[in-house]
Formats: structure tokens, sequence, C-alpha cells
């Protein structure tokens, strides 16, 4: 199951001359905390985007766990997934856009191992000997999934967006076609705070559809610094940030620890590392 929850929600490196061209000049706080209303929508301004806008965006979800092992010592499995996002708004109450889905997996590893080896993009097997005891470590990695998205206003009030994304599979990783789904919310509360979750599905169509329900909460520190938490429930607590470059570039991370809840996790003990890059076309300040 947990690698199902890896095929997340979930980007490779042509970008940088894109930074280049939407450099903007940094504008700094002057000495008040004091946000405005329309600041605070950094944590949803590029969620739905009218006509003109539009933005790119890489962004890495790295799931690793340590598996106990009885007699030897703990194996680790890292599974990582980069998104490559663009996506532009248009006249028509519309945003759409396309997904490139890169993964790299290592699984079967031993357990004091870095999970930031899943980055050194290798498709191979290799024998290991622990305590006596030999097993293989898998490494495997490759363009998985390309595929669209549309985001629509459903409904009058305007805090809801609904997302809709087919994945088609580009045969690596025997990874197969992926319907997702997903209703958002925004609230800002005093001008100062921002709620936002979504709720949606994760539907392999050769697998098992896996439902999640998020909540964030985050503040805009001097229109730089954006800490949030979040809890996807019921197993999984999470802490990070979105830093501000400059007015069109955003950094962001996100460290998230899943509970040991046995009849999700098993014995294992999983955590996330997020990381991304953003980049507008337009301030997001």
């Amino acid at each position: 199951m947990l690698l199902k929850v890896n095929k997340e929600p979930m980007r490779t490196t042509i970008i940088v001359s894109i930074m280049l061209l939407l450099l903007d000049k940094p504008v700094f706080g002057q000495n008040s905390p004091i946000v405005k209303k329309d600041s605070i929508n950094v944590f949803t301004s590029g969620l739905f985007m009218s006509k003109g806008q539009g933005e790119i965006k890489f962004y890495n979800n790295l799931h690793t766990q340590i598996e106990p092992q009885l007699n030897t010592l703990d194996r680790r499995s890292s599974f990582n997934s980069s998104f490559f996002q663009v996506t532009i708004g248009s006249n028509k109450n519309i945003n759409y856009g396309i997904d490139f889905i890169y993964k790299s997996n290592i699984t079967n590893d031993e357990g004091s191992s870095s999970p930031f080896t899943v980055f050194e993009l290798m498709n191979k097997s290799i024998r290991n000997i622990s305590m006596g005891n030999e097993f293989t470590t898998n490494f495997q990695h490759g363009l998985t999934h390309i595929g669209g998205k549309v985001r629509v206003k459903p409904f009058k009030n305007k805090r809801f967006t609904f997302q809709q994304n087919v994945y088609i599979s580009t045969g690596q990783l025997n990874e197969g076609h992926i319907i997702n789904s997903d209703l958002f919310y925004e609230r800002i509360i005093q001008n100062r705070f921002m709620v936002f979750g979504n709720i949606g599905a994760w539907y392999p169509l050769a697998g098992d559809i896996f439902p999640y329900a998020r909540v964030f909460a985050g503040t805009l520190l001097a229109k730089r610094l954006g800490p949030f938490v979040m809890i996807n429930l019921p197993y999984e607590l999470g802490a990070g940030t979105k830093l501000f470059i400059t007015r069109k570039i955003e950094l962001e991370f996100m460290y998230t620890y899943w509970l040991p809840i046995e009849s999700i996790v098993g014995r294992n003990k999983p955590t996330s590392i997020n990381f991304g890059l953003r980049l507008t076309n337009f301030n997001n300040f």
C-alpha cells in the first residue's frame, strides 16, 4: 500500500534559463509584519489563474521507509516522484495544463543507506550480504507518465476549485494509467492566516483507489516566508515553508512523518521529503 501512496501526487531541470526571464526586483518588508489580504493568497495564487497568467512548477515527493527485518539489519525502500507541470489560465473560467512524472525507486536497500540515493538514477540490481543473509537491492527510474489537467470553479462560492488529471503511462517501471481528482478549498482568516485543504482520490486503473484528505494552515511573514503545517487524515503530519526569492520565483520545502498506525504502515517507519520550485509570469505579492 505504501508503494501506491508514493504514486501521489508528486519534474526535470531545463528551468534555469526560464528563471532568468522571470526574475523580478526583490521587495522586502518594511519592519512591519502586517500582511495585506491579497498577499496571503500566495498559498493558493496559482491554484486558479486568470487569462494570460501561467506557471511552471518542478516538485519532488521523496517517500522513504525503514522496513524492520527478522534476524538481520533493517532495510530501506525509497520512492521519488518528480513532477514537471505547466499550467495556464484562459478567458473561459478554466485552467488547463500538462504534467510529466519521472520516478526513481530503490527497494530493499540497507537500512543505513541514504534516501537521496534515488537521485543517482540507476537501472540495475545489486546482491548484498548482511549478517549472513543475502538480499537484492533493486534500482529503477524513468519517465512514467504524461498527462493533462483541467481546473474549474464548480460553485458560485469561489473558495472551491475542482481539478481533474488523467495520466497516460509511458510503459516505464510497469506503471499503468492513472486518474486523479481533487476538490480544493481555501479560506483567509483575519487577513493573516490561510487555511487550505483538498479531498481527492488517486486511482490507478490497474490497482486500488487511494483516497486522501489534507489540511494546510499557514501565514506569511514580511512577504518572503510562508511557514505552514499539514495533516493528511488520519495518518500523516507535516510542516514546511514557502520561500519567495522574488515575486515570481518560489521555493517550497516540506517534511512529513507517518503515524505508526499498523493497519496503514504495518511495522514500517515511513517519512517523506518534499521540495519544489515554482515560476510564474505574474507577481505573487
